[in-house]
């Protein structure tokens, strides 16, 4: 046991000198729990990137090693308040509240004077929190915000942000994100095992406790529910940033395609990523495609950033639905984040409808979270796991993508796939598996046309 714990303990020693000579050689020192949130270039170097994955794996399994087995399984059983009591912080503002009183914080009673709660509750819940380091506890029932907290923040005064319950998340994806989870996924999560069991019907775990047959889309266009659907559209622009500005490029050398070649951005909402790929490779054709709401958004954007690319051609948008046939016999289709929304049938049936209108030489990219077992997989091998972590790194890895499977199974009955599951869901649509790209999050699997 003392070799396993000391193996532990040289992981993270040994990276945490990785992290603090990183930021060293930029003239910084590691950010504090104490301070604001503020993205920097050190923490995005791909070193500290390993060294925090790392670090966070070790120190995550050296916990559950030392704790006793009741107080570990008391922690996850008890994770609901977790979820509850983010969703209260986030959903009423506080981090907002508190970004305007400053360091010194505000007092509990003040707190819930001002978003309509007693003081008393507020004081509990915020401890509950800044026990767990979300916001600070500064002195007796006095919270201020701290570098977990503060990426909560809006990006408007607390109240304007009060006055306008639709776009009280606008520009702020990080805060839509944790709402968006806290609502829809918590919904869900209720009726996970009784779906899982038997559907009765029902398409996915949050259609059951909603006893609605609508799907998660269906149900946003919905009376009463327009402002979930406007803050699941800002929500999903912070998964989007595992894969990383300007990295779309880099999934395919599109130079390498014959000139005049054609990519088609299947579901790709109003155009960033056809954008990206547009200035990056010119010398091509691109057509997005998306249903009619985003086709319209897209058509306004591109008429105030890109006009000259729609009006020469270089660009085309498209209404489609991926569950009707395919219109475009294109080179490449790109599908990102798509695939894991949708059961398994109807996974087949967008690439069926795919396989269907492509040539014999066309490639089709899904650029999707990549699951990994925990143990030793020889499809994902080849890289060294330090003994005697996890094989998908624990938490720091394995802990937010199988939080993300379950979070697609609660609301739409989707899944994260591992590479075998692509493997598979690619030999039964009539696809091959050549590549698998890993990405700073994401990764792009790479497949090419099979004759069935």
């Amino acid at each position: 046991m003392a070799d396993y714990l000391n193996a532990l303990a040289e992981i993270i020693s040994s990276n945490v000198k990785i992290l603090g000579d990183a930021y060293a050689q930029d003239g910084r020192k590691f950010p504090s729990l104490d301070e604001p949130f503020a993205p920097t270039k050190s923490a995005e170097a791909a070193a500290v990137q390993e060294a925090t994955r790392l670090i966070i794996a070790a120190a995550a399994q050296l916990t559950a090693s030392v704790r006793s087995p009741l107080e570990v399984l008391l922690e996850q059983a008890t994770g609901v308040y977790a979820t509850v009591m983010l969703s209260f912080a986030n959903d009423h503002n506080v981090a907002d509240l508190l970004k305007e009183a400053g360091p010194d914080g505000l007092d509990a009673k003040e707190i819930g004077k001002q978003i309509g709660f007693n003081g008393a509750y507020v004081a509990r819940c915020l401890r509950y929190l800044a026990t767990r380091h979300i916001f600070r506890e500064v002195k007796p029932n006095v919270f201020a915000n701290n570098r977990l907290s503060s990426a909560l923040l809006k990006n408007k005064p607390f109240k304007d942000i009060e006055a306008d319950s639709m776009t009280k998340y606008d520009d702020a994806p990080i805060s839509a994100l944790i709402s968006h989870t806290t609502d829809e996924g918590f919904i869900g999560s209720r009726s996970i095992i009784e779906f899982m069991k038997d559907s009765k019907g029902y398409v996915s775990p949050l259609s059951m406790s909603n006893q609605d047959r609508a799907n998660l889309f269906e149900w946003y266009e919905k009376p009463g529910h327009k402002w979930r659907a406007h803050r699941f559209a800002t929500a999903m622009k912070a998964p989007a940033k595992l894969w990383g500005q300007g990295a779309y490029a880099s999934v395919l050398d599109w130079h390498s395609l014959p000139t005049g070649s054609t990519i088609v951005d299947v579901g790709g909402s109003t155009g960033e990523v056809t954008m990206e790929l547009a200035r990056a490779a010119p010398q091509h054709k691109y057509v997005l495609q998306d249903l009619e709401g985003a086709i319209v958004e897209a058509k306004r954007r591109w008429a105030n950033e890109w006009p000259e690319a729609i009006n020469d051609g270089t660009v085309t948008l498209e209404v489609h639905s991926f569950f009707e046939p395919m219109p475009v016999k294109a080179d490449v289709y790109f599908l990102r984040a798509i695939i894991h929304d949708w059961p398994e049938a109807d996974c087949h049936k967008i690439l069926g409808h795919i396989h269907a209108a492509a040539k014999s030489t066309s490639k089709l990219i899904l650029l999707e979270l990549m699951a990994v077992h925990a143990c030793p997989d020889e499809l994902t091998g080849g890289r060294t796991i330090p003994y005697p972590l996890l094989a998908n790194l624990g938490l720091a890895v394995g802990g937010f993508i199988t939080a993300a499977d379950l979070q697609m199974l609660a609301l739409v009955d989707g899944r994260e796939r591992t590479p075998g599951d692509f493997e598979e869901l690619g030999r039964m649509t009539g696809w091959k598996l050549e590549t698998i790209k890993p990405g700073p999050g994401m990764a792009a699997f790479i497949f090419s046309k099979v004759e069935v």
